[in-house]
């Protein structure tokens, strides 16, 4: 299964760092729990708190600083091409999409991200029932 695949390879690489994480999960039935990580405790969200631990007010945030990003890339290549004489300025490959995805990912904040999860309370949350 994808899911438990992907979670020894996580658990692996926690390992070799020395880092203990706690992974928060949705109650997807897909995520079923029959591997035992070492160094990443597995934590299943109770039924329907997906719309308090993600509210869309919040991450949306986020989302729109992305999209800001990567419309701007998207308009600066078109620019580009449309002064070197292409006729199709708004083409792009799938390569250029994910570099343009890439780069617009990597000028969304740490400060922006950290604002709007603060803004959710999730950390209240958690640190509440960890104690």
């Amino acid at each position: 299964m994808l899911i438990v695949r992907w979670l020894k390879k996580f658990d692996l690489k926690m390992h070799c760092s020395n880092h203990h994480i706690c992974l928060l999960v949705d109650n997807f039935s897909g995520h079923i729990d029959t591997y035992q990580p070492t160094n990443v405790q597995v934590e299943f969200f109770e039924p329907n708190m997906t719309s308090f631990v993600q509210p869309y007010d919040y991450l949306n945030s986020i989302i729109h600083c992305f999209k800001a990003f990567y419309c701007q890339n998207f308009c600066w290549c078109a620019i580009d091409l449309d002064e070197l004489g292409e006729h199709n300025i708004d083409k792009i490959n799938i390569l250029e999409g994910i570099m343009m995805a890439q780069h617009a990912w990597d000028h969304v904040s740490l400060a922006t991200i950290k604002h709007c999860w603060n803004h959710t309370q999730i950390q209240l949350y958690i640190s509440f029932f960890m104690w």
